[in-house]
């Protein structure tokens, strides 16, 4: 699963990570929202909920590292 990592990390990294945990966060979402077992069981549905807010916090810690990058 992990790649190589550059020895920089540059604007660009952080800005294709942020799309791709954006990315995540909108499909499961979607998915979620019509998924019948998640409609029926909302102990189920929390459990999916707490995934895409972990998504979430995810996009505002990268968004955070990369500010912290650029002040130097």
């Amino acid at each position: 699963m992990a790649g190589e990592v550059p020895e920089n990390l540059t604007s660009d990294h952080y800005f294709q990570a942020l799309d791709r945990v954006h990315v995540a966060s909108l499909y499961l979402q979607m998915v979620f929202d019509s998924d019948p077992v998640l409609i029926r069981h909302a102990e189920l549905r929390s459990l999916a909920d707490q995934a895409v807010d972990r998504l979430e916090q995810l996009y505002q810690a990268i968004g955070q590292q990369d500010m912290l990058r650029a002040r130097g």
